[in-house]
C-alpha cells in the first residue's frame, strides 16, 4: 500500500512533496524537483471583481470597471518573456493556450509594454489596450503566458 501527498510551497513557488510507504523498498522512490518558470492569467474581458461591484453600488461609477490580469513571478525571478498572449477568443489553459477564431493583433504590445524585466505586473483587460475589438458582439478573454527567469 502507498500513500501520496504532495503540495506547493507558496514561499518559494517549489513543489514539495513526500511518499510514505508500507512494505516497500524506500531505494525505489525517486525524487524530483520542478522549479515554475511560467505564470498565467485566463480573464473574460467583464470578469466581475468586488472593486468593479463595490465602485458601481456606491454610485461612483455606472458601468463596469475593466478587470485586471495580474501577473507575478517568484521570490528574485522576472518576467523574461511572454511566451502566449491573446485578446480575442483563445482556447485551452496555462502551456497549452492556441489562438481562437479571433484576436486582437496588439495582444502582446500590453504585455511587452508593462512587463518584461518586471517582476509583477497589472494590465487592464479593455480592447483599447490591445488595439480595438477584433470579434464585436462576441464575449472575449484574455489568455496570457509569462516567462519567469
Amino acid at each position: 500500500m502507498v500513500s501520496c501527498s504532495s503540495f506547493l510551497a507558496e514561499t518559494n513557488r517549489e513543489f514539495v512533496g513526500y511518499v510514505w510507504e508500507l512494505g516497500g523498498d524506500p531505494n525505489g522512490v525517486v525524487l524530483v524537483r520542478w522549479d515554475i518558470n511560467s505564470v498565467c492569467a485566463d480573464i473574460y474581458e467583464w470578469q466581475p471583481n468586488l472593486i468593479s461591484y463595490q465602485m458601481q453600488a456606491s454610485g461612483k461609477v455606472k458601468v463596469p470597471v475593466s478587470p485586471k490580469a495580474h501577473l507575478s513571478c517568484g521570490p528574485g525571478q522576472k518576467i523574461s518573456s511572454i511566451k502566449f498572449a491573446s485578446f480575442g477568443t483563445p482556447v485551452g489553459s496555462c502551456a497549452n493556450y492556441s489562438e481562437g477564431s479571433c484576436r486582437a493583433h496588439k495582444s502582446y504590445d500590453a504585455f511587452q509594454k508593462n512587463c518584461v524585466g518586471q517582476s509583477t505586473c497589472t494590465v487592464t483587460v479593455s480592447p483599447e489596450i490591445f488595439g480595438g475589438d477584433p470579434c464585436p458582439n462576441v464575449m472575449k478573454k484574455l489568455a496570457v503566458e509569462a516567462i519567469c527567469t
